[in-house]
């Protein structure tokens, strides 16, 4: 049988629900403002605040591409000739990463997390970490050579940091499509030596 919480933690538990709910609010009220009704988020937020201005930007960005929130969601991958071009123009990224990466997957190894690793188009060049084969997302995902920028599969960690060039991180309806706003994701993106940017990584 399992010990109780302590009591003095039940208020610390009992907030975090509180913003936790809040936010998922707020993700919505943004959602409907920019997705359906084409208004600035911050127009359905008056009296609160939505710390995540960008997000607008990608949902935006998705929306000039074409794309509509409840469309069905395809991981392609990139035209058939491409992939070994992409192995090819990215193999100094990916052997920079993989040191990284391989520490990362180490890491992570008890969870069902993994590491990808992008070129600056949001093409899947690596990835790392316990892969579960059954689930067909995540080995659709985890395919080098899948598209995964935001013109293709909608605001994600990588297509935002691509977009954005900096970290973030994605709670639920965060995700533009409705069929990814089940899950929470994190990317940065990567710079090379020049200070361009070469990649980026979720």
């Amino acid at each position: 049988m399992g010990n109780p919480a302590p009591a003095s933690n039940a208020p610390m538990n009992i907030a975090a629900a509180g913003a936790a709910d809040h936010r998922l609010r707020q993700i919505e009220r943004a959602r409907h403002a920019v997705l359906q009704e084409g208004r600035p988020a911050t127009a359905a937020l008056v009296g609160g605040w939505y710390e995540n201005a960008w997000i607008e930007r990608s949902w935006r960005r998705c929306l000039s591409c074409g794309l509509r929130p409840q469309d069905s969601v395809v991981f392609d991958l990139i035209a058939a000739q491409q992939p070994r071009r992409i192995e090819e123009a990215n193999h100094a990224l990916a052997a920079a990463a993989r040191p990284v990466l391989e520490q990362l997957e180490r890491a992570i190894a008890s969870t069902r997390y993994f590491a990808l690793l992008t070129n600056q188009d949001g093409v899947v060049v690596d990835a790392h970490g316990p892969i579960e084969r059954s689930e067909r997302r995540a080995t659709l995902i985890t395919r080098p050579g899948v598209d995964l920028s935001e013109c293709s599969v909608g605001t994600t960690a990588i297509g935002a940091a691509l977009g954005e060039l900096h970290p973030v991180w994605l709670h639920r309806g965060e995700h533009f499509f409705q069929a990814t706003s089940c899950y929470s994701c994190a990317g940065a993106p990567l710079f090379g030596p020049d200070g361009a940017c070469a990649g980026s990584w979720t």
